[in-house]
C-alpha cells in the first residue's frame, strides 16, 4: 500500500523527525510505499527571515492559536489547500499524521482538507498526543469527542496509541484485506460512527529488532546537514512526576551495543557527523554506555554525538573521559531545580551534591555542560526560586556554555495533572492552574522566567531563553 507520512507545522527544523523516519522503515521493510511530507520544514523554509523566529522554543506554545498565525500571513488556507493537493496527487491509500501539541492545530486542518479530496481514505493520528491508554478521555478532548459521541465534523479515523511501529503495519494489512478494527491492539477506531477502543498494544520487548530509521525521501532544507538524530533506548529509570514520557514509554529498554554500532556506522557511511541522541537519557545503563563507547573508539568510526542525560552518582570521570574520547561533545542535564526541597518533590532521584559533581566531571572531561531548569513548580517558593540562582552563580565555570529555562507546564498525562488535590493546585477561570498557598500564579511564574533570563544575562551565561528585568540583589 502506498502510504503517505506527514508533519504538520510547528516541529523542529535542525533535523529530520525520527518518529516519521521510523515508521518509513517499518512499513518498506512490510513491503509498503512510505512517502515522506515534512510540512514544517517546507513552510520554514519558505517563510520570510523576520517570521522563522517563530520556530524558536520561546514560541512553542503560540502555535495553539492558529488564527494568529493566519492574521500575520504566516499560515493560510492556501497552503493548506496545496499541499491537500500536493498528498492527493500522488494518490496515497493511507494518510498518516504524526502529531505533538505545537502540530494539532495544523495536522487537524491539514486533514480537513484531504478528507474533503479523499474520502474514503483512511486518516490516522498518532505521535506524542496520542501516547498512552492511561489518559483515552484525553485523547478523546483533542478531537471532539464526549461522552462517546463523534462529532459530525470528525475526519480522523484511527488513533494509534503508543509505540506505532506494529500497530501501524496492522492497520494497513486489516485496511488491505477491508477488515475491521475489531481487536487491533493498541488502535481506537471510528467505524459507522462507533468507536472501537482496542487494549494497549504490549511494548516491543526487544527493540534491536525494529528496523533502522529510514531517511530516505526526507527533504534536504533541515538547518543541520550533516545531523541526524538517533535513538539507542526507549524509556526512562526515573519518575519525575511533572513528566508524561513515562505513561508512553512504562519502563527503560535500551538497544544491544552491536546493534547500535551497526546503524552508526551505516550513518557514518552516509556521511553523517554527528548523531544526536534522543533518548531521554543517555546514560541510563552506564555498563551499555561504557561498551558503546568502547567499541567506538576501538573501530575509529569517527563519529560525534550528544544527548539528554540524567544525573547519576556512579557516573564518574574516568567514564565520562571514556566518552570523549569515543566522540561526545555535550551533555544536557535535566537538573530543573537548586533547592533540595523542590528535587525531592519532583522525585528527581538525586541529590544537589550529585549533580554538582556530575557537572563538574563532564567539564573536567572536557564535555560541554547544558542544563535544564524549571521555574514556578508548583511547590517552589521565593526562596526554592532563589536557591536555584545560587546553585547556579556557584557553579558557573562549569555551566556558562548553556542553559535551557521553561516555566513549568502542568502535562496532561503526568502523575502530577492526576493529583492536584495533594499538590494544592487550584484553576482559575480561564484554566491557568495556581497555587494559593505559595502564590504560585501564571503571573509569578512568568516573573520569575524573567528573572532567571536577567540574572543568567548579567551572568553572561549562554542562553536560549532571554527578557531583561530586573536581578535578584546578591547575583548583581
Amino acid at each position: 500500500m502506498k502510504v503517505a507520512l506527514i508533519q504538520c507545522p510547528a516541529f523542529g527544523i535542525d533535523r529530520p523527525p525520527i518518529a516519521l523516519a521510523y515508521l518509513a522503515g517499518s512499513l518498506r521493510k512490510e513491503g509498503h510505499q512510505a512517502d515522506i511530507y515534512d510540512l514544517n520544514i517546507d513552510l520554514y523554509s519558505k517563510t520570510e527571515e523576520k517570521n522563522k523566529k517563530f520556530w524558536d522554543f520561546d514560541y512553542i506554545f503560540q502555535w495553539s492559536d492558529q488564527k494568529y498565525f493566519y492574521d500575520i500571513g504566516l499560515l493560510s488556507d492556501a497552503h493548506f489547500k496545496n499541499w491537500a493537493r500536493e498528498i492527493a496527487w500522488n494518490k496515497p491509500d493511507i494518510i498518516g499524521f504524526s502529531v505533538q501539541s505545537s502540530s494539532l492545530l495544523s495536522s487537524l486542518t491539514l486533514a480537513k482538507y484531504l478528507k474533503n479530496i479523499l474520502p474514503s481514505n483512511l486518516i490516522i493520528f498518532g505521535g506524542p498526543l496520542t501516547s498512552t491508554y492511561g489518559e483515552i478521555e484525553h485523547v478523546y478532548s483533542l478531537f471532539g469527542i464526549k461522552d462517546g459521541h463523534i462529532p459530525e465534523s470528525s475526519v480522523i479515523d484511527v488513533v494509534v496509541l503508543g509505540e506505532g511501529e506494529e500497530t501501524l503495519n496492522e492497520v494497513l494489512k486489516r485496511s488491505e484485506k477491508k477488515e475491521s478494527l475489531q481487536g487491533c491492539l493498541g488502535a481506537i477506531s471510528f467505524e459507522n460512527r462507533e468507536i472501537i477502543k482496542n487494549d494497549a498494544r504490549p511494548l516491543i520487548k526487544d527493540i534491536d529488532g525494529i528496523v533502522f530509521p529510514d531517511f530516505k525521501g526526507f527533504p534536504d532544507s533541515y538547518k543541520s546537514k550533516k545531523r541526524l538524530p538517533f535513538l539507542g533506548s526507549r524509556g526512562c529509570i526515573r519518575s519525575c512526576i511533572f513528566c508524561d514520557d513515562c505513561k508512553m514509554w512504562q519502563h527503560y529498554r535500551s538497544r544491544s551495543t552491536q546493534n547500535m554500532i551497526e546503524e552508526i556506522k551505516l550513518r557514518r557511511s552516509q556521511g553523517i557527523e554527528f548523531l544526536e541522541f534522543n533518548d531521554l537519557l543517555i546514560n541510563g545503563d552506564l555498563s551499555q554506555l561504557l561498551k558503546l563507547c568502547q567499541l567506538l573508539i576501538k573501530e575509529k568510526i569517527g563519529i560525534y554525538w550528544g544527548g539528554s542525560a540524567a544525573v547519576r552518582p556512579d557516573m564518574n570521570l574516568k567514564l565520562l573521559k571514556k566518552m570523549k574520547k569515543a566522540g561526545c561533545v555535550y551533555l544536557n542535564f535535566g537538573i530543573e531545580s537548586g533547592s533540595a526541597k523542590v528535587l525531592k518533590e519532583m522525585n528527581k532521584g538525586f541529590s544537589l551534591q550529585a549533580a554538582e559533581k556530575n557537572i563538574k566531571d563532564t567539564y573536567k572531561a572536557g564535555i560541554q555542560v547544558c542544563t535544564n531548569w524549571i521555574v514556578g513548580f508548583p511547590t517552589e517558593t521565593d526562596d526554592d526560586f532563589i536557591d536555584t540562582l545560587k546553585f547556579i552563580k556557584r557553579n558557573r565555570k562549569f555551566l556558562k556554555s548553556g542553559l535551557m529555562v521553561n516555566s513549568f507546564i502542568l502535562k496532561a498525562n503526568s502523575f502530577l495533572y492526576n493529583n492536584t488535590e495533594k499538590y494544592n493546585i487550584e484553576f482559575d477561570d480561564s484554566g491557568n492552574w495556581f497555587c494559593p498557598e505559595n502564590r504560585n500564579t501564571r503571573s509569578e511564574r512568568e516573573r520569575r522566567f524573567r528573572l532567571f533570563n536577567e540574572f543568567a544575562s548579567l551572568g553572561g551565561f549562554e542562553i536560549a531563553h532571554k527578557t531583561i528585568l530586573e536581578v535578584p540583589h546578591f547575583a548583581r
